[in-house]
C-alpha cells in the first residue's frame, strides 16, 4: 500500500491505462477534480519548485507583519498611543509595498514555467516538471518580468493613488469617483492574472494583445473569474476568521495557513487558475486558429455556454502574431 502511494507521488499515473471515450470527464468540473487527484503529488513538488522564487515576497511580508503585530502589541499594552499607532502602522504598510515591488518582479519568469506545467496538468497532458519548467521560463521571461514588473508596483500605486484622492475627497467629494476607479483597476488586473500567463504560454501575442485579452476576458465573463478568485482564497479566509473570532487558535491557523502555502497553496492557485484559462481560451481562441484543438481532456461538452456579452470589445488576434506556442 506505502509502494503504490509513493509510486502515485513520484510518478503521477503512471502504468494506468488510458481513459477510453466513455470514461473520460464529460464537463470541465470532472476534468479538474479528475486531474486534481492524479496530479496532487506533482503540484506538491511545483509548490516546492515555485516557492524558491516567492521566498523574498514571503520573508519580506513575514517580517512586516511582526513589525506590525509589535506595534498593537505597544498599544494594548498603554506603551503606545492610538494616534501615534496608526501614523506607524500606515508607515510600515507603505514600507511593505514599495519593497515588494522588486521581489514580485522577479517571480515573472518563474511564474511563466509554473504556468505552462499546470496548463498541460489541467489539459490531462503529460508535463516533464523541471524541464517543461525550464523551458518555460527561459522563452516567456521577458514578457512573465513585464508582467510581473507591474504586477509588483501596481499595489504601491493603488495605494498612493487612494490616499491622495482620498485627501482631496475631503474637500471636494468629486474625487471619490477616480479613488474608486483606482480600486477598480487593481481588481481587474488581479482578475486578469488568472489568464495571462497561461496566454502567454500557449499562443505568440504580442504584450499588448496579451494584456489587453487577458482583460477583456476577464471582463467579459467577471463573475466566473470573480468566482475562481474567491475560490482560491477560501482557506486564507477560514484562517483569517478563525482568528477574528477565535483568538485562542490564531497561531495554530496561521502556521497550518503557512504549511499550505509552502507545500501546496501557491501551485493549487495557478493550477486552477489554468483549468478556467484552458476553458476559456479553447472557446474563444482556439476556434481562430487553424488545427488548434479544442475541449483538450473531455470526452464532450455539456457546461454552460461560455459566450462574452458581444457588447464588450472583443479579444484581438493579429494573424502576424497570434498562434500555438
Amino acid at each position: 500500500m506505502l509502494g503504490r502511494f509513493f509510486n502515485s507521488f513520484y510518478y503521477g499515473k503512471a502504468g494506468k491505462g488510458d481513459y477510453t471515450p466513455e470514461n473520460m470527464p464529460t464537463n470541465r468540473v470532472q476534468l479538474f477534480f479528475e486531474t486534481l487527484r492524479v496530479r496532487w503529488s506533482g503540484l506538491v513538488r511545483l509548490n516546492l519548485l515555485y516557492i524558491l522564487f516567492l521566498l523574498p515576497a514571503i520573508i519580506w511580508s513575514v517580517w512586516n507583519y511582526m513589525a506590525m503585530e509589535s506595534v498593537l502589541a505597544m498599544v494594548e499594552s498603554g506603551e503606545l498611543l492610538l494616534e501615534e499607532a496608526s501614523g506607524q502602522l500606515m508607515g510600515l504598510l507603505s514600507t511593505w509595498l514599495f519593497i515588494l515591488f522588486p521581489c514580485i518582479a522577479i517571480t515573472g519568469p518563474a511564474t511563466a514555467g509554473v504556468a505552462y506545467v499546470t496548463r498541460n496538468w489541467a489539459r490531462d497532458q503529460h508535463s516533464f516538471l523541471l524541464s517543461d519548467f525550464k523551458d518555460a521560463f527561459k522563452s516567456n521571461w521577458k514578457q512573465g518580468l513585464a508582467v510581473s514588473c507591474i504586477t509588483g508596483f501596481l499595489p504601491y500605486l493603488v495605494y498612493l493613488c487612494y490616499q491622495f484622492y482620498g485627501d482631496m475627497a475631503a474637500t471636494n467629494m468629486l474625487f471619490i469617483v477616480p479613488q474608486m476607479l483606482v480600486i477598480v483597476l487593481g481588481v481587474m488586473w488581479l482578475m486578469s492574472q488568472q489568464l495571462v500567463y497561461t496566454l502567454m504560454v500557449t499562443y505568440k501575442l504580442s504584450f499588448k494583445n496579451l494584456v489587453r485579452n487577458s482583460f477583456i476576458l476577464s471582463i467579459g465573463k467577471l463573475p466566473i473569474s470573480l468566482g475562481i478568485r474567491l475560490i482560491s482564497l477560501v482557506i486564507p479566509a477560514v484562517a483569517l476568521l478563525l482568528s477574528w473570532f477565535v483568538p485562542g487558535v490564531t497561531a495554530y491557523a496561521l502556521l497550518v495557513l503557512g504549511a499550505y502555502y509552502v507545500f501546496f497553496g501557491f501551485a493549487f492557485n495557478r493550477f486552477l487558475f489554468a483549468a478556467y484559462a484552458n476553458a476559456v481560451c479553447e472557446k474563444y481562441i482556439n476556434p481562430n486558429i487553424e488545427g488548434a484543438e479544442v475541449n483538450m481532456g473531455l470526452r464532450q461538452t455539456t457546461e454552460d455556454d461560455y459566450e462574452i456579452d458581444p457588447t464588450l470589445p472583443q479579444p484581438k488576434f493579429d494573424d502576424e502574431d497570434t498562434e500555438l506556442k
